[in-house]
């Protein structure tokens, strides 16, 4: 796991893991915590789990960025001679089933990443508004243990030895702007590789108060349109094949502006102002990609906030 200024949240992560069921047949040999805070603020919290929990790792890398924390995970983990390597964020709490279940999909499919399922919970009572919105949910897309074509490292477990082809798995391009696991599920779909999903293999990801207003749940609207963008863009093998993604995503976000105002009109006929907003995310995700496209980034990993999602 990757951690950044959030000991009482990684405490309450740890004291999950403290309960998450051994992945039989396979052995659960051990937890890398990376802190990408350069003042080692998550030390004094994981030292006091080292007892607890099997061969904790602390790793201080204090060169900050998500892809540069995540591929100093994946390294220690082939350091320590395991196979597969177990994501989970540290604003997050792992079920008793979470790691035997994402195994248990593994072995039935073979595929070499498992996606998990995250269900949202705020720690304090949200505004009607955005309760209703459903910008906090994941649905996902296939039944269990059905592929799918894309991952997210919130919950997700990944074979190591995709490195020896790969090369380093995360992208240091999205080190700031996040996107970097979105990348990976790209590369490893053109690569080949198969993703997989377990709708059983439960995290729960808690939604603070400093997340609930209004400027914050657009912004971060904002950047998965970006991220959607930035990605795409990455993958351009010529100037020309820039020029013809960006064009698509400006297509795609002029579109989208105007069609999430009438669904915002449509759906705040039935719920209101969570309707309102259900409807607009459509626009705002629109409204990112175009950021994308004229060449701005919706930054994401602790460069205004400490929020590393």
């Amino acid at each position: 796991m990757i951690t950044y200024r959030r000991p009482e949240k990684l405490a309450r992560l740890l004291a999950s893991l403290e309960k998450v069921q051994a992945p039989t047949p396979w052995n659960w040999t051990g937890v890398v915590i990376v802190d990408n805070d350069p003042e080692g603020s998550a030390r004094s919290t994981v030292d006091r789990w080292t007892d607890q929990l099997p061969n904790v790792t602390y790793i201080s890398e204090t060169n900050t960025g998500l892809s540069v924390a995540r591929n100093r995970a994946v390294q220690a983990a082939r350091d320590a001679g395991a196979a597969w390597l177990a994501f989970i964020d540290d604003d997050e709490e792992a079920s008793e089933q979470w790691l035997a279940e994402l195994v248990e999909t593994q072995r039935a499919t073979n595929a070499d990443a498992i996606l998990g399922n995250t269900q949202f919970l705020f720690e304090e009572s949200p505004p009607s508004w955005l309760e209703g919105s459903r910008v906090y949910e994941f649905r996902p897309d296939v039944p269990n243990q059905q592929p799918v074509n894309h991952l997210a490292t919130n919950n997700v477990l990944l074979r190591t030895a995709l490195v020896e082809d790969l090369g380093p798995l995360f992208d240091e391009r999205f080190s700031k702007t996040g996107g970097e696991d979105h990348h990976l599920g790209r590369r490893l779909v053109r690569a080949g590789y198969t993703i997989a999903q377990s709708t059983r293999g439960q995290t729960i990801e808690w939604v603070p108060p400093d997340r609930m207003p209004l400027g914050v749940v657009l912004r971060r609207l904002q950047r998965d349109g970006n991220t959607l963008t930035i990605v795409d863009l990455s993958f351009a093998s010529s100037p020309f094949e820039r020029i013809r993604v960006r064009l698509r995503h400006l297509a795609e976000g002029l579109a989208k502006l105007p069609l999430g105002v009438v669904r915002a009109a449509v759906y705040g006929i039935q719920g209101g102002r969570s309707g309102v907003l259900r409807g607009l995310k459509t626009s705002v995700i629109g409204f990112g990609q175009l950021k994308a496209v004229a060449g701005k980034d919706v930054l994401g990993y602790h460069v205004t906030d400490s929020d590393p999602s």
